[in-house]
This record gives C-alpha cells, sequence and structure tokens, in this order.
C-alpha cells in the first residue's frame, strides 16, 4: 500500500466549474469536500478584494448550480466562506475522479484547487496501478506527480482533524498570548524567551499573560485528548484509568472540564 500525491491542471475541454473558478481567482484556496450529491467548498481568499469578487462570481453559481454562501468569516487578514452547491457531474470532459476510480485507487478528501491546479493525495495497493493512472491522467490535462511513498498505518494518519475544533473555543486575547509565546520561543528547549518578557512586549501583567496561556494550553490539549487517546494503542481503556492523584477516571475528568468549558462559554455569550 502506498500514498501518492499529485496535482492536475486540465486543459479547457475537461474543466469543470471548480477549475475554472480557481484559475480566475489563482490566489484563493479551495478546498472541495463531495458526497456525489452535494458539494461544499471550504474557500480561503488572499484578500478583501478577492473576496468580494468570488462573492459576485459566486451569484452566478447561485443561479446556475443551486449554490448558496452558507458562512463567511472575516478574521484580520483571512478571509473565508463556506459554499454549498451542487457542480457533481457537471462538465463534457473527463474527471480526475472517474481515471482516478478506474485504476483502483482511493482518493482522499478533500481535493484542493488552487492556482488553476487541483491537488490530489491518492491511497494505491498496486504499483502497475501507477501507470494506467497516469496515462489517463495525460488525457485530463497536465499532470505532475509530487510525491511517492509507503503508507502504513492509514487508519491513523488519514483521520481528519479540523483546526476549529481544536482551537475554536481559544479567545482572541488567548491566541494572541499563546502565539506570542510560540514565534518568542517560549516552548523552546532552553527557552529563548521568559514570560517577563513576553508580558512586556504586549503590555500585560505577567500573571495575565500567564493566565491566556494556561487558559489555551488547556482548551487545545482537552480538544486533542479524544485523538491522543486513540492514538496511543494501550492496551486498557484510557477513559477508564485513574491516575493517583485522582479518584475519576481521565474520561470522567475529560467530560467534567468539557462541561465546565461549556458553562463558562454560555454565561459569556
Amino acid at each position: 500500500m502506498f500514498e501518492l500525491f499529485l496535482r492536475v491542471q486540465p486543459d479547457e475541454r475537461n474543466e469543470d466549474p471548480h477549475n475554472r473558478l480557481s484559475k480566475k481567482f489563482p490566489g484563493a484556496r479551495i478546498a472541495l469536500w463531495c458526497n456525489d450529491h452535494t458539494d461544499i467548498l471550504e474557500i480561503e481568499s488572499d484578500g478583501l478584494d478577492s473576496f468580494q469578487e468570488m462573492q459576485k462570481e459566486l451569484i452566478y453559481y447561485s443561479k446556475e448550480y443551486q449554490s448558496k454562501i452558507i458562512a463567511k468569516t472575516l478574521c484580520q487578514d483571512k478571509f473565508q466562506m463556506v459554499v454549498r452547491t451542487c457542480i457533481c457531474g457537471v462538465g463534457q470532459g473527463t474527471s480526475v475522479g472517474s481515471i482516478v476510480r478506474a485504476n483502483n485507487f482511493l482518493q482522499m478528501p478533500p481535493p484542493v484547487f488552487f492556482g488553476g491546479w487541483e491537488y490530489h493525495r491518492l491511497v494505491g495497493f498496486e504499483d502497475n496501478d501507477v501507470r494506467g493512472l497516469l496515462k489517463g491522467l495525460d488525457k485530463v490535462g497536465k499532470t505532475e506527480v509530487l510525491h511517492k511513498g509507503s503508507a502504513e498505518g492509514m487508519t491513523d494518519d488519514a483521520f481528519l482533524l479540523s483546526l476549529s475544533s481544536l482551537f475554536g473555543n481559544l479567545t482572541e486575547k488567548q491566541m494572541k498570548a499563546l502565539l506570542a509565546a510560540i514565534e518568542g520561543g517560549y516552548y523552546e528547549i532552553p527557552k529563548r524567551t521568559t514570560a517577563d518578557e513576553l508580558a512586556g512586549k504586549l503590555g500585560t501583567p505577567r500573571s495575565t499573560l500567564e493566565e491566556h496561556i494556561r487558559k489555551a494550553e488547556s482548551k487545545i490539549v482537552l480538544a486533542m485528548a479524544p485523538y491522543m487517546m486513540m492514538y496511543a494503542r494501550v492496551p486498557e481503556s484510557p477513559f477508564t484509568s485513574k491516575t493517583r492523584a485522582a479518584t475519576d477516571p481521565v474520561g470522567t475528568r475529560f467530560l467534567k472540564q468539557l462541561a465546565v468549558q461549556t458553562a463558562a462559554k454560555t454565561r459569556n455569550n
């Protein structure tokens, strides 16, 4: 079993609306989630002007492909939107997906469109299938193999973990403090900066800075906990194991902490 990273630039006769959108807005990153009857596009624009122009472009999509912008986020220099549409099967040419399936490869979502290229991560099982795959993709357009390597433990490596699940509960102050600590070398060994120095740069008391960092660390670690527990491969369930200093199992304490965070978030809202 092996994984294959490649990118494809379909020629005009094999383009679909995703390709055309990527060519028109080459600085935008478009991730596609598709279940054969509905597409979800996660779009990150490279600037406000591009972001606004893409929204205008998607008005056409809304009429032609029943598209709808279901979420928009503008945060500092990031301009993101989520679009629901239905472009599956649209286009008269040959699609990358059809070639992938015909040659016994497994496509790992999401494919990403950037600068007019489609980026794909595939899992293959027979080396002989690579020749047929590349021969078929040559009929779609320009193809470049970026990486080929063995794939072991694919269940772990392919597990999808969203960034929002890790960082979505951090406040702006907690995120700022944690990023300053990372960039300043606070977590390096040996440390390149101290809490006092960080507090001075941010113009905040040391106790406040440390509180922001501790809360950020707690939220991130608790968000990672379920995935770490699945990855650990311990002989007994870590959710039922106990530490010497705790009377509750790890899972119970984890759920209690989540309840506390949820209650605090509700009060703040």
